[in-house]
């Protein structure tokens, strides 16, 4: 696995990989290119409850470009890391359609999932980029572009 996402998430050495789709890890590793190492295991800390795990999905052109699944342990370190595959991976155009999939499938195989953030590459690209996460957040919300499910009680509030 790369290092470029592994720095990104602050993961330990002994974070467990499982089941990553290389094309959707080569994609992420892209998208994270030029990423502040600690954004996203900021977010993972902040937002993702402890023994639960949280789904991500960028979509380009209606489909499944990549993907990321973080699992955290009962005291909220990251325990393991995968991308969606199977049914959850290919739900089809509709973004809405496809997140309720891939929640279904993290909570079938996995457990509590606190936290699904699906959004398209263009808005998910803006929001790496940007100072302010929550204004690039309504943004892509506001554009049809984002389907937020389910919303942990601190991001609800952070996007208040």
């Amino acid at each position: 696995m790369s290092d470029q996402i592994v720095h990104a998430l602050a993961l330990d050495p002994y974070t467990g990989f499982r089941d990553v789709d290389q094309a959707q890890w080569a994609n992420l590793e892209m998208l994270l290119e030029d990423t502040a190492p600690s954004d996203l295991a900021t977010a993972v800390r902040t937002f993702v409850s402890a023994g639960s795990s949280a789904v991500i999905g960028i979509f380009e052109a209606n489909r499944l470009w990549a993907s990321l699944i973080v699992s955290v342990d009962n005291t909220g370190k990251p325990a393991s890391v995968s991308t969606l595959r199977g049914p959850a991976a290919a739900a089809g155009a509709d973004m809405a359609q496809a997140a309720n999939e891939a929640v279904r499938w993290v909570q079938a195989h996995l457990g509590s999932c606190s936290l699904g953030f699906f959004v398209d590459k263009v808005h998910a690209e803006a929001l790496l980029r940007a100072s302010d996460k929550a204004t690039a957040i309504r943004t892509a919300s506001a554009s049809g572009r984002l389907v937020l499910s389910p919303v942990p009680p601190a991001l609800a509030i952070a996007l208040a």
